[in-house]
């Protein structure tokens, strides 16, 4: 007779942390999607403001070329989108809609760089890094941190990132005018350079 009730509190005692560990789980996924809902709305409204910055900024570019809220904006929607992609997964709808969005974001403001660089007689070092987050890109991981580091030694230096394998016709224009078709691949102020470059190789394309 002990021993059945030593088997019944064992069970129930079994079930009664089953049933706390699916509760605290449900909750705790709940909380995740919630604070991701929230970020994606963030996120949109963060482009939104983008937008609008560069209308006013397009009236007088050379008085605002060398300071960097509008970098620094695009900057930190793109932090949130790496964070969304690591929580929802590399190929989640949302992430991928998203992350087409943000590399329009960043072509336009190449394009905006550019001319204004053009028409303010200014050097600004402009880089496009093409990359892969499927497993045929052995160097994209060490392209990136070779970037990030040249990001600090020059903050001035703009740098737009582009995952190669969006079907998107404004990347696919840019991929054929600069014969672009493998990763990791720059464009380092117009010039296109195919293949793994070391912090000194772009040391001395500057």
């Amino acid at each position: 007779m002990k021993s059945k009730s030593r088997y019944f509190f064992v069970f129930a005692a079994t079930t009664l942390i089953f049933l706390i560990g699916l509760i605290i789980g449900a909750k705790t996924a709940d909380t995740k999607l919630s604070k991701l809902g929230d970020l994606e709305q963030d996120m949109r409204v963060d482009t939104m403001a983008v937008e609008i910055e560069y209308l006013l900024v397009s009236e007088d570019p050379c008085k605002w070329i060398n300071s960097t809220p509008l970098t620094d904006d695009l900057y930190q929607i793109g932090s949130k989108l790496d964070y969304m992609e690591n929580q929802l997964g590399k190929n989640n709808r949302d992430v991928m809609r998203l992350k087409e969005y943000y590399s329009l974001l960043e072509i336009r403001h190449w394009l905006y760089m550019k001319k204004t660089s053009e028409k303010c007689r200014q050097n600004n070092t402009l880089i496009l890094y093409f990359y892969s987050n499927y497993k045929d890109c052995d160097k994209c991981e060490e392209q990136g941190f070779v970037l990030n580091y040249l990001h600090k030694k020059y903050p001035d230096m703009s740098i737009y990132s582009f995952d190669i394998n969006i079907d998107n016709s404004a990347i696919n224009a840019i991929k054929r005018k600069y014969g672009i078709k493998t990763a990791p691949s720059l464009i380092i102020n117009d010039v296109a350079y195919n293949g793994f470059k070391a912090s000194d190789e772009i040391d001395n394309l500057l």
